[in-house]
C-alpha cells in the first residue's frame, strides 16, 4: 500500500496534533470515545498483550501481529479488527523519528455492534479467525476517515459521532472481516462454544486445563475441539492459556509487588523453573529482570 494512499494521508493530517514524537510507542486518547493514536519514533521489540475487540489501522510505517499460527504483517493503509480478548505479540519494524509510525485504535461498542448485526439481512454463520485484516480502503477507509476528521470539529462529536461509528461497524461487516466480528453474536452454538471456552480459559488461566472437560462443555469431541479452537484463535487450549498465564505474570511482576516464585504459583506455574523458562521464552528476558525494572 503507497504511502500516498488518500485515506492515509486524510488520517496523518487529521491526527497531528495527537502525534507524539516520542520513542517507544506511545498511546494518546482522543475526544471521540474510545479513539487511541498511537506512535513511535523508533522499531520496537516484540510485545506481548491481550488484543481485546478493537478495530485498528496503520497510518504510516509497519506493524507485525503474531497470535499463534497467524502472523499479519500490517503496512500503512492496512486495517485489522478482532471479534473478542487474544493474548498475541506486536512489533513495529518501521519508525524513524523523521517518519514516526503511526497507528489508530477504536475499542469497539459491543452493544452497538450487536444491534447493527441483528439489524442487517441474516447470513450464514461460517468458522473465521478471531482477528482478520484488510486493506482501509473504499467505504470502510471513507467511514473511518469521516470518524477521526470529528476531531477538527469537536462540537460535533457528540452529535455525529455515534452516526460515523455505526457506519464504520455497518461496512466492517459487509467487508471479508465480516465473519470475525459476526463472531460477538455469533448464533452457531459450536462458534459461541469456542468463545466461551477462550473467555474461560482467559479469566480463569489458574486453573488446569482438561481439553476433554472444555470439549464437552463445548459439546464436541476432544479432537474437534482442538482443531475448531486452533481455527479461530490461532493457539491450541494449553497454549492459548500459557499465553494469558504469562501476560498476567509480567503485569504482577513490573508492579513489583511480590517475588518470581511467589508470581510463579498465583499465575498457576507448579514450578518456579518452568515458570521463568517459559516467560524468558515469550519476554526475552527472565522474570527478574521486569521484577527489577
Amino acid at each position: 500500500m503507497s504511502q500516498s494512499d488518500p485515506a492515509t494521508d486524510r488520517l496523518l493530517r487529521d491526527i497531528a496534533p495527537y502525534i507524539a514524537p516520542l520513542p517507544g510507542l506511545v498511546g494518546r486518547a482522543t475526544p471521540i470515545p474510545r479513539l487511541t493514536v498511537w506512535t513511535s519514533t523508533r522499531p520496537t521489540p516484540s510485545v506481548s498483550a491481550v488484543f481485546e475487540p478493537l478495530f485498528y489501522a496503520v497510518a504510516r510505517g509497519t506493524k507485525v501481529l503474531t497470535m499463534g499460527a497467524n502472523r499479519f504483517e500490517m503496512a500503512a493503509g492496512t486495517c485489522a479488527a478482532s471479534s473478542f480478548g487474544l493474548p498475541y505479540s506486536h512489533q513495529l519494524t518501521d519508525a524513524t523519528p523523521e517518519r514516526p509510525y503511526v497507528g489508530l485504535s477504536l475499542h469497539l461498542d459491543i452493544d452497538k455492534l450487536t444491534r447493527i448485526v441483528l439489524d442487517m439481512p441474516g447470513g450464514e454463520d461460517r468458522w473465521a479467525c478471531a482477528v482478520a485484516a484488510g486493506e482501509m480502503k473504499g467505504a470502510i477507509g471513507e467511514a473511518f476517515t469521516r470518524l477521526v476528521g470529528l476531531l477538527n470539529t469537536p462540537d460535533d462529536i457528540a452529535m455525529l459521532a455515534p452516526h460515523y461509528e455505526s457506519e464504520l461497524y455497518y461496512r466492517l461487516l459487509q467487508s471479508p472481516m465480516g465473519d470475525t466480528l459476526r463472531q460477538i453474536v455469533q448464533r452457531d452454538d459450536r462458534v459461541r462454544q469456542i468463545k466461551a471456552a477462550a473467555d474461560w480459559l482467559g479469566t480463569n488461566n489458574r486453573e488446569p486445563v482438561v481439553i476433554a472437560d472444555l470439549a464437552s462443555s463445548a459439546g464436541m469431541s476432544a479432537t474437534s475441539f482442538y482443531r475448531h479452537f486452533k481455527a479461530v484463535t490461532g493457539y491450541s487450549p494449553l497454549a492459548f492459556q500459557r499465553q494469558m498465564r504469562l501476560i498476567e505474570a509480567r503485569k504482577l511482576l513490573s508492579a513489583g509487588g511480590a517475588n518470581v516464585a511467589r508470581v510463579a504459583y498465583e499465575v498457576g506455574y507448579q514450578s518456579p523453573s518452568q515458570f521463568s523458562r517459559e516467560y524468558k521464552k515469550m519476554f526475552g528476558s527472565p522474570p527478574v529482570a521486569d521484577l527489577q525494572r
